[in-house]
């Protein structure tokens, strides 16, 4: 097993793939395979859902659906500043027209 970065973390050990129901019994089987008495550790079972952007931590999700809806707005914004005032007079490196301009 290898060693968690903070003092307390949580560790997947299965999942239910079916649904619950509210009066539905669950029987689970607990072995101490593991001690960690020597140390003074705990274990507890936790009993979780999740939802569609994660588990108990939703920073991850809302930080990418907040940086996501930034982009859209500034490529939007983009797009409609280019409407308003386009570029014209562009030079292209490969125009030959362009070379002779900046050459004479």
């Amino acid at each position: 097993m290898r060693t968690a970065a903070l003092p307390t973390f949580r560790k997947l050990y299965g999942r239910i793939e079916t649904d619950i129901m509210e009066n539905d019994q669950l029987t689970v089987v607990i072995q101490n395979n593991y001690n960690t008495y020597s140390f003074g550790g705990s274990k507890a079972l936790v009993l979780s859902t999740t939802s569609w952007i994660g588990g108990k931590n939703n920073f991850i999700g809302v930080a990418y659906l907040t940086v996501g809806g930034f982009c859209l707005f500034l490529a939007l914004l983009f797009v409609v500043l280019y409407m308003i005032k386009p570029r014209y007079n562009v030079l292209f490196l490969s125009d030959a027209d362009a070379f002779s301009i900046i050459l004479d």
